[in-house]
């Protein structure tokens, strides 16, 4: 690799870490991922999901939804135990998350039968921004 290649590559690297930066986890307003583990046909365990709005901005959430192959799997209750003991607000279409603020989703497996189970929880914003997390559970017999 000759000087002039290898100082233009460096140049493109400088260039490029400040999208980098840009496009960083901590600034996106994802859920996380969220794993029920082995759980036992018949029991419907919950678990919080936290949503933080790391943009920088003032956002509306314009939907929230669970898709894929075991979307009916999960489901999103709205006024839970698990939810009023965390403090924090449930997410909802309309709810307005400024910059820094957190709310979140209790998210429930319902284990109607053994498998595996994977979906998708998403929240899109009024800006368009689209986000999703994957929500996973193994169910056994009981």
């Amino acid at each position: 690799m000759s000087r002039k290649s290898l100082a233009a590559l460096v140049t493109i690297a400088a260039l490029a870490s400040p999208v980098v930066a840009q496009a960083s986890v901590k600034n996106s307003m994802q859920p996380g991922r969220t794993f029920f583990g082995q759980v036992t046909s018949g029991i419907h365990p919950n678990r919080l999901v936290v949503l933080r709005n790391g943009t920088g901005i003032i956002q509306q959430i314009n939907r929230i939804g669970v898709a894929g192959s075991g979307g009916y799997i999960f489901t999103l209750p709205a006024n839970t135990p698990l939810l009023k003991a965390s403090g924090l607000t449930r997410c909802r279409v309309g709810l307005v998350l400024p910059a820094g603020t957190r709310c979140a989703f209790d998210v429930r497996v319902h284990t109607k039968r053994p498998g595996w189970w994977r979906s998708v929880l998403s929240a899109t914003y009024t800006s368009g921004v689209f986000n999703s997390g994957q929500l996973e559970a193994h169910v056994v017999a009981s």
